[in-house]
């Protein structure tokens, strides 16, 4: 297990209660993270900061941990969190997701980012979020838990939302930035679904100015920054592969249908 060190402060872990994600005071320098906690019309846990609130799931009480820091929160499954911590003897695992503050764009070289938009400093809100599995897999009901709440992740990074602004997602650039210089193991793998393998693989055909049948694929890769589709599907030659994104491709597709397969 890697350690993972999301915030540049000692973090105080408030619980989620019955109510509440964080029913315990904060202890962060800056106001921007003071927060509180309610209940949404359908009995979701909402938390407002100062400058942005988010939504988890219900069923998410009692399962998650919230950590304040100077520069942002982190959330946790606390199980996984408590069963790592005691194992390694120092807090570890249990990673969900972290948002935090920054005035540059470093966080741009997250290999996991979403952009949430900018603060009235001129800052940015943007969340991270873990690309190797955080669950404690010694232990079949935490790892379970996990992998659950890791199912809940699309709907929750749909409901991080600056005040008064509808909810939306700035995705990274890339959902592999590395998969045509280096090979991609399983555990890059284990939180994506299907639907985001898919869409891995065709970044890589992206990534050779491949166009796209599906026009909400064509769509997606028409908002990066990177892209330029000039070759039609049908004449795309797959030769133009290096080795490592062919590699990477056979994994994921192996990964991919082994989502999709009945269990």
């Amino acid at each position: 297990m890697k350690k993972k060190t999301c915030l540049r402060c000692l973090m105080t872990i408030l619980t989620v209660c019955m109510v509440a994600c964080a029913s315990v005071p904060a202890f962060a320098s800056e106001d921007r993270w003071k927060n509180t906690t309610s209940r949404n019309e359908d009995n979701d846990i909402r938390i407002d900061f100062q400058d942005l609130w988010l939504l988890l799931p219900d069923s998410w009480s009692g399962k998650c941990q919230m950590g304040v820091g100077t520069d942002g929160v982190s959330f946790y499954q606390t199980k996984s969190r408590q069963l790592w911590t005691k194992k390694l003897g120092s807090p570890n695992g249990g990673w969900l997701f972290s948002i935090s503050y920054t005035l540059d764009d470093d966080y741009l070289d997250n290999p996991n980012y979403q952009t949430i938009g900018q603060g009235p400093d001129g800052g940015t809100y943007y969340a991270t979020f873990p690309t190797d599995l955080q669950a404690y897999t010694e232990d079949a009901e935490a790892y379970g838990e996990y992998m659950q709440m890791t199912n809940d992740m699309p709907w929750v990074k749909e409901h991080i939302v600056l005040s008064n602004e509808s909810p939306i997602v700035i995705e990274g650039d890339y959902i592999f930035p590395q998969s045509s210089t280096s090979y991609l193991s399983e555990s890059d793998l284990v939180l994506l679904d299907a639907d985001r393998i898919q869409m891995a693989i065709n970044e890589i055909y992206a990534r050779h100015h491949r166009k796209f049948v599906l026009k909400e694929v064509q769509d997606y890769f028409n908002t990066k920054s990177w892209y330029s589709g000039t070759i039609e599907a049908a004449d795309f030659d797959t030769n133009v592969m290096n080795d490592y994104e062919a590699a990477n491709i056979n994994l994921m597709v192996k990964v991919m249908n082994d989502k999709k397969a009945p269990k």
